[in-house]
Parts: C-alpha cells; sequence; structure tokens
C-alpha cells in the first residue's frame, strides 16, 4: 500500500471510528430525549444504555473472527448498512421492548465497525498521533452533535434527532468505500502461540488502566443530563454545556497529536486520570448551573482524551505480537457496558451515590496501574514478556 492510500484508509478509519460510536458521545442528551418520549425511570434508562453497549461488546467480540474471512469493505459497509437501520428504526419506537431490541443492534454494528478501525490504526505507523487525530475529530463531532440535537429535536421532534444522527451513518457506508477489498494475509492467519507469548507487562497495565478509565467515564456519563435536570438547569441550556464542555477533548487530544511521546506517556496519563476524578467530584456536589456542568464536562472530556490517547499508544507500543492491539477495541466498549450494567443492579430508586463511588474508585484504581506501570517502566524491564522466567 503506497503512502496516498495508507493515508486515505488511515482518513476514512479516523472517521468511521468517530462517527460508529456518534450515539454514545451524545449519550446524555439521546437518552434524555428518550426518557421524554417513554417516560423512563432512571432504572429503564439505565438498561436501555446496557443494551445498546453489551450489544457493544457482542460487536467487538465478532470482528476478531470476521477479519478472517471478510475484507474490510465487506465487514464496515454491512455493519454501517444495518447500523443505518436500527438508529432510523429507533425514530418510531413507542416501547421499551422494541427500543432495548433495536438499540442491541446498533450497539453490536457499532462494536464491529469501531473495534476493527481502532484495530486498523494500531497496525499502521505513528499510533500516538493517529489516536490522538480520532480523539481530536471525535469530540469535534461529539460537541457539535450535542448542540445540535437538541435544536433539531425543538425545531423537528424526537424523530427529527434521531434522524440526524441517521444522516452521519449513511456518512459512515459512504467511508467504507475508501477500505480495501481484502485482508492482509497476516491478518489473516491464527495464532498457535501459548495465550501469554509476547505480552509485556507494560503493556497489559496499559490494558487494564484504560479499562478502568472507560469505566470510570460511563458510569456518570448517561446521567450527566438528569444531573443537571435535577439542578434546574434548561434542557437547551444543558446542550449548550454539554457541547461547549465537549470542547475539552480538543486539548485533550491535540497534546498528544503534536506531543507524540515527547512529554512522558505515564505522566500524562496520570495528569488525564486526575482531570476526570476532579470532575465527578464537581458533578456530585458542584452542579447548580449550566456554567458549573460546562466546566465539569469540559474538565471531564480534557482528561479522558488525554489518559486515553496515550493508554492506546502505550498499549499499540509495548504490542510485540499485535495480541493487546486487538483488544483495544474491546476493553474499551467492554468497560463501557460494564458500567450501565453494573449501575443497574446496584442503583436504588434515583439515587445516585452508588454512581460517583464507582467512577472515583475506577479512577483511582487506574491511577494505581500507572505507578505500577511507571515501576516497571524506571526498572527497565518493561520489554520482558509476562511468559518468561524471572
Amino acid at each position: 500500500m503506497n503512502i496516498a492510500n495508507q493515508n486515505l484508509v488511515r482518513a476514512a478509519c479516523i472517521f468511521i471510528a468517530a462517527a460508529s460510536i456518534l450515539v454514545i458521545g451524545v449519550q446524555p442528551i439521546f437518552i434524555g430525549l428518550l426518557t421524554e418520549r417513554l417516560s423512563m425511570t432512571l432504572v429503564q434508562q439505565s438498561w436501555t444504555m446496557s443494551a445498546e453497549m453489551c450489544g457493544s461488546i457482542v460487536g467487538t467480540l465478532l470482528y476478531l473472527p470476521m477479519i478472517r474471512f471478510l475484507g474490510p469493505r465487506s465487514i464496515a459497509l454491512s455493519m454501517a448498512l444495518v447500523l443505518l437501520f436500527a438508529n432510523a428504526a429507533t425514530a418510531s419506537v413507542t416501547g421499551l421492548d422494541m427500543l432495548l431490541v433495536l438499540r442491541c443492534i446498533s450497539g453490536i454494528c457499532s462494536g464491529i465497525l469501531y473495534s476493527y478501525a481502532i484495530y486498523c490504526l494500531g497496525r499502521m505507523g505513528g499510533p500516538d498521533r493517529s489516536f490522538g487525530i480520532l480523539l481530536f475529530v471525535q469530540t469535534g463531532l461529539f460537541a457539535s452533535s450535542a448542540v445540535m440535537l437538541p435544536i433539531v429535536a425543538e425545531w423537528k421532534g424526537f424523530s427529527g434527532a434521531i434522524y440526524y444522527l441517521a444522516a452521519w451513518f449513511v456518512l459512515v457506508c459512504l467511508m467504507c468505500f475508501c477500505l480495501p477489498t481484502r485482508q492482509r494475509e497476516e491478518d489473516r492467519q491464527v495464532s498457535t502461540e501459548p495465550p501469554l507469548s509476547g505480552l509485556t507487562l507494560i503493556g497489559v497495565c496499559s490494558l487494564l488502566g484504560m479499562l478502568f478509565l472507560q469505566l470510570a467515564i460511563y458510569s456518570l456519563w448517561g446521567f450527566v443530563e438528569g444531573i443537571a435536570s435535577e439542578a434546574g438547569v434548561a434542557p437547551v441550556d444543558i446542550g449548550w454545556a454539554i457541547s461547549i464542555g465537549l470542547l475539552g477533548g480538543l486539548p485533550g487530544a491535540a497534546l498528544p497529536s503534536v506531543a507524540g511521546r515527547h512529554l512522558g506517556r505515564v505522566p500524562m496519563i496520570l495528569t488525564g486520570s486526575l482531570a476526570v476524578l476532579g470532575a465527578i467530584y464537581m458533578l456530585a456536589t458542584r452542579i447548580h448551573t449550566a456554567s458549573d456542568l460546562m466546566i465539569a464536562v469540559f474538565l471531564m472530556n480534557f482528561g479522558w482524551n488525554l489518559a486515553l490517547s496515550y493508554y492506546m499508544s502505550s498499549v499499540v507500543a509495548h504490542d510485540p505480537t499485535g495480541r493487546l492491539t486487538k483488544l483495544v477495541g474491546v476493553v474499551q466498549v467492554a468497560s463501557a457496558a460494564a458500567a450501565p450494567t453494573l449501575l443497574s443492579l446496584f442503583i436504588e430508586g434515583n439515587d445516585r451515590h452508588s454512581i460517583f463511588v464507582l467512577s472515583s474508585s475506577a479512577i483511582l484504581i487506574g491511577c494505581l496501574l500507572m505507578v505500577v506501570m511507571l515501576s516497571f517502566g524506571r526498572r527497565s524491564v518493561h520489554g520482558k514478556p509476562l511468559d518468561s522466567s524471572a
């Protein structure tokens, strides 16, 4: 593949990865629209998020065997078409059961698209910058959509807002034609090596840290709109506050895009994680106005994008066999799905205390893993395989 074609494929993968999870990116507003239409309780909201995210887990697991039998274009285009159908059909939903089915189907398709696009980006050169650009584009898309959804909903109603989301999936379908028709030969091969062969301590710690970061974010993200509503913030103001707050992801993603690894991955991961922890504290105790919400969401997205970009590149950089790279999308989606699922089991009534406990605990565990990772790095054993003897 020449440089021009590789850049085209890279751009297509970045757009597909960003747009395929658009519903998750605007989840607070999306859930708010569904709640207004179907009068859902907090538990029903949690199950709706769980249906989509559990579907995403299935999707991330399905893409692994699919790459051995189908070409990139076939995988992406077929899933993009089904994703388009599931979201367009959501516009006419009238009952919770059908909603859960459609969101599960949507989750499966978005999981396959996102994981496969992330895998392709990880196999190309310059993962720090590729993932930074991805998160930069993703943040811009999420922020603009967070502004547009309430406006479109007020102008054209619930169906109009859903069709706005579906329009982006039409573009995903078109971008799929930029992908090659055949897989590389090494992607088709089935590994016969032992399960731990070639894995490194830094790579595994990075993957686990990313899992807990995603768990922390998605324990809270879908409930942000409800937190602001209870504080008396108007729906349109919530949309603007979230959209402006999402712009915090731009500097968070731009930093790794520009600096690469020159600032050090572990310090940047810890900085991002602590920023998210500060946002969790604000959402738990200090949301009174739209400005408060904007600051909290800005801080959360800055830290999230900064830490996530370096987590992803750290996994790829310490993965000589490519095994962990295949799991990046799986771990991200699995942790995002586990969060609302766990909350749906532990939430009692409308008590949000468990949300903040789970979210902050996950961040602290991730920080602890980074301290362990830094310790191993200083001892210069980050290249030591997990299956080798001491």
